[in-house]
Parts: C-alpha cells; sequence; structure tokens
C-alpha cells in the first residue's frame, strides 16, 4: 500500500487523469439517478407516504385509479370488514391552475386520515371540508409554497397551509380534505357532481399487517403492487437505472485500460522490483491501492460537479439528489475501480524478474 501512496505523489498529473474521467462518468451517473429518484418518488408518493398498509381498488380496474370507481356502499362494506382498523378514500385528478403568474399541471388529491400523508416538514395539515391544501415537498422547487394561492382553472382558490415530506403524486401535487375534493371537482366539473361520495381507491389500515381480509367487491393491492400499477412509473425507473448501471461498467473498463497501460509502461520497473526481492502480492497491493484511490478521487470530483449543477438545474426537472443514492454510487465507484484493477494482476504476476538483467522479455 505504501508503495501504492508513494507512486501516486510521484505522478499525481497521470492519476489525476483517470480520476478526472472516472469523475465525469459519476457525475452523469448521480444526474441519471437523480432524475431516475424524482421521477420516481414524485409519482409514488400517494401510495408510500400513508398510513394505509394495502388499497383497495374496484374489481377489473387492475390496479389502476383512473378505471376505478368505488362507492359508499362499498367503503362502508370495507370499514366493516373483520381485520380492517381503519378506511380512508383516496382520489386524483389533473387540472390547470396558476399560483401567482406561473401556471400549474395540478394533481389535485382528496384524502381521508388513513390516506393522507403522515409527516409534515412544514406548517399544518388541511382543515376538514376547507379550501386548505398541503403540497409535496417537491412542489416547493417551483415557488409553491405556504402561504401561496393556487387558483384552479375555473374553480375556486385554495390555500397552502403545509407541506408533506416525500408525498408527489405527479406534476404539482396539492392534497385536501377528500370532502373538498369532491366539491372542488363538482365545481370544476359539473358533469361529474354525481360520482361526489364516491373515490378511485380506498386505503385499509389493517389490525394484523400478516393477514389480508377478502372485501367482496374490491380488488387489494400492496403498496408494491399498487406502484407497479401506476403507468410508466417502474418503467421510467428501470430504464434510468439501467443507463446508471451501464455508466458504472464504462467506469470499470476505463480504469482497467488505464492500469493495463500503466503496467505495460512500466513494465521494466516491475520486473526490476521483483529481480531485488519484491513479492507479486506488494506490487498488486500497490495497483489496487492506485486504483481505489483513483476512485475514490473521481467520486469526490464527480459529486461536487453534481452538488454544483443541482444549483442551476430548472425546478420544472424532476430531479432528487438524495444522500443515500450518493453512498450507494460512492460504494459502487470503488468497486467498479477495483474490478478495473483486477484485470492488470495477473500481468504484473507474469513479469519475469530475468528481463531486468537482460534475459527473456
Amino acid at each position: 500500500m505504501r508503495l501504492g501512496i508513494l507512486e501516486l505523489r510521484r505522478n499525481v498529473g497521470r492519476f489525476a487523469a483517470v480520476a478526472a474521467a472516472v469523475g465525469f462518468i459519476v457525475f452523469l451517473a448521480l444526474v441519471l439517478a437523480g432524475l431516475s429518484d424524482g421521477l420516481y418518488l414524485g409519482q409514488t408518493g400517494a401510495y408510500r407516504t400513508s398510513s394505509a398498509d394495502v388499497f383497495a381498488f374496484s374489481e377489473g380496474s387492475d390496479f389502476e385509479l383512473s378505471g376505478s370507481t368505488i362507492d359508499a356502499d362499498l367503503a362502508a362494506a370495507a370499514t366493516e370488514t373483520d381485520g380492517v382498523e381503519s378506511v380512508g378514500r383516496l382520489s386524483r385528478f389533473n387540472l390547470t391552475a396558476t399560483s401567482g403568474e406561473d401556471e400549474l399541471q395540478l394533481t389535485l388529491v382528496g384524502s381521508d386520515p388513513t390516506t393522507m400523508p403522515v409527516e409534515l416538514v412544514d406548517g399544518d395539515m388541511f382543515g376538514e371540508d376547507s379550501d386548505e391544501v398541503v403540497v409535496s415537498e417537491q412542489t416547493r422547487r417551483q415557488g409553491v409554497d405556504i402561504g401561496a394561492t393556487i387558483a384552479i382553472t375555473d374553480g375556486p382558490d385554495l390555500k397552502v397551509v403545509g407541506v408533506a415530506r416525500d408525498s408527489g403524486f405527479g406534476g404539482v401535487t396539492a392534497w385536501l380534505d377528500h370532502d373538498s375534493y369532491d366539491r372542488v371537482i363538482a365545481e370544476v366539473r359539473p358533469e361529474l357532481a354525481d360520482l361526489a361520495r364516491s373515490s378511485q381507491a380506498l386505503g385499509l389500515e389493517l389490525i394484523d399487517t400478516g393477514t389480508v381480509p377478502e372485501v367482496p367487491g374490491l380488488d387489494l393491492a400492496s403498496v408494491d403492487e399498487a406502484i407497479a400499477a401506476l403507468p410508466a412509473a417502474a418503467q421510467q425507473k428501470t430504464t434510468l437505472d439501467g443507463i446508471v448501471y451501464t455508466t458504472f461498467a464504462v467506469a470499470a473498463i476505463v480504469i482497467g485500460l488505464f492500469f493495463a497501460l500503466v503496467t505495460l509502461e512500466k513494465r521494466s520497473q516491475f520486473a526490476v522490483l521483483k529481480a531485488i526481492g519484491m513479492p507479486n502480492r506488494v506490487l498488486v497491493v500497490a495497483l489496487f491501492t492506485q486504483a481505489v484511490v483513483s476512485s475514490l478521487v473521481g467520486f469526490v470530483i464527480g459529486f461536487v460537479l453534481v452538488r454544483l449543477a443541482a444549483l442551476v438545474i430548472p425546478a420544472s426537472v424532476p430531479a432528487l439528489f438524495l444522500a443515500q443514492t450518493a453512498g450507494t454510487v460512492a460504494i459502487v465507484t470503488v468497486v467498479m475501480g477495483a474490478i478495473g484493477a483486477v484485470f492488470s494482476f495477473r500481468r504484473i504476476v507474469k513479469i519475469d524478474p530475468a528481463s531486468a538483467l537482460g534475459g527473456a522479455t
């Protein structure tokens, strides 16, 4: 290890080049991972942040909100089902609105205590049968914060009173009491007034989460199953994650090629060291150390670049840079660097010390 560190100090410029290349790859991976997290978390918050253990949809809806309608009688039946502690309605409607001078594509979400977000980062929860809403944390990036007024096109003005953590449900998400939701939708779309008191889904909080009851007339889905049914949510995440994994494979190739060239250029020096008695283990550890240090420096470069980029990325871009994701990228970067170095180990072991004495090359 000491040999590897000394070589790094002596040839800073050479190793800085590979660290810069890794840094650019890490920057690309972090940006793509941020987009993946932002898109996925921004569309699935309604299912992940409530206290509901399972969600119920009308039969034949394939767990899709747009194809599900649950009337008040079915909701009452779910409430009386053995094993169910509480039931809350959940509905969503896309509207156009303005806040100040900004036009918004608004996702209005109606909820009850069981289906509303459980954690606020600021402000208060909306009141019952009021024009108060709670917006998702991501919505803050678009200038909609506590005290703001959301004016729905051909509808009422809604006052933002709170911000909920990680509660996006696609676009600019605003939560309100379900009775208020019914009233707003009936005002904006009078032809839907007959659907008042119904909902698109129900969130069920169970007495025993290990036992899922059967509710006649309803199909029950776990949180993961409900998320998987969201249009394009899982596909988007899978696609972007696949690109991220590909960038890491490129990082391993870049590091592998760099150290293969280093090994080739320093073949005679390695031969001399082996001729004077230095074991292969010391040389391999030195190369491994250089690869890990270069990868770590590359990650730091990429992380700094992405933090700077986060300051200028438009609010409309749904990027979310999570500390957990950055930690995962750091670990994977080091592992890929180590894998890249492994390809040069065999070259070092095969170097003949006799070549240092003018023997076979």
